[in-house]
């Protein structure tokens, strides 16, 4: 299923980003795939897929711009 139709990003596409990326960063991973970067409807879908994805993979997602 696409998430991003201005970019033609997919929902898989995605979670293959986020397990063959070295960042944890989902700022960084729509970022890199160009996801919200146009019309930005897309953002909340596109986070909710990282999100789910991020239950199934063996690292915690975690926003780097929130360190204390």
């Amino acid at each position: 299923m696409y998430v991003c139709i201005c970019k033609g990003i997919t929902e898989k596409q995605i979670q293959e980003a986020v397990t063959s990326r070295n960042s944890n960063n989902p700022k960084e991973i729509l970022k890199a795939l160009g996801v919200g970067s146009d019309c930005g409807t897309c953002v909340e879908d596109a986070v909710t897929t990282l999100l789910e994805q991020n239950a199934r993979s063996p690292y915690e997602m975690k926003d780097s711009s929130n360190k204390a």
